[in-house]
């Protein structure tokens, strides 16, 4: 199923629907060329703010990333393709985990409530972190990236230098090998 985002409305095999930030294919090409770095002094506080959350809804401090590749992963229960690649996606971060790789994920969630978002990670076993739903980082995030549909998988280092804008079909062909990749 195929769903394509124009003027804010995703389409989906005819019909309407409203959303907040789309469901579909993002490619590398989708995603803004030419998006700005933040400045490497304000830190990883400048793309998430503070506190991030887990599944369990405890705040986590941003300094949890310090040292580490970080993936962005725009997402949302609510979308077929987000629910198809989601578990691949945990099985590369618990492999990473396994083999002590500094990576981490921040969730950065488009459903429709936080609720949605806490059940939607608790389904999948997401056990890594979200930028908090009623945070403004969100919208933020996804203007920042140019992301126009999700699932959408971005890779930074830990001075939130841009790794990687195509990590979603680097997951889907190479699993946790992605890592070397970044």
């Amino acid at each position: 199923m195929h769903i394509y985002l124009r003027n804010g409305i995703a389409l989906a095999c005819g019909f309407a629907v409203l959303t907040l930030a789309g469901c579909g294919m993002a490619s590398e090409e989708s995603l803004a060329a030419n998006a700005e770095e933040y400045d490497a002094a304000q830190g990883l506080e400048s793309l998430f703010g503070t506190q991030l959350t887990n599944a369990e809804g405890a705040e986590v401090d941003v300094a949890a990333l310090d040292g580490k590749k970080i993936g962005i992963y725009f997402s949302a229960q609510w979308c077929p393709p987000c629910r198809t690649f989601t578990p691949l996606l945990v099985d590369a971060y618990n492999e990473l985990r396994a083999s002590d790789k500094p990576f981490e994920i921040v969730f950065v969630s488009s459903d429709r409530s936080a609720d949605a978002m806490l059940e939607y990670m608790r389904e999948y076993n997401m056990d890594w972190l979200a930028v908090p739903f009623d945070a403004e980082e969100r919208g933020a995030l996804s203007q920042h990236y140019g992301v126009r549909g999700i699932p959408t998988f971005i890779v930074i280092d830990a001075d939130g230098q841009t790794l990687s804008r195509d990590g979603r079909n680097q997951i889907t062909r190479h699993g946790a090998d992605a890592f070397e990749r970044w």
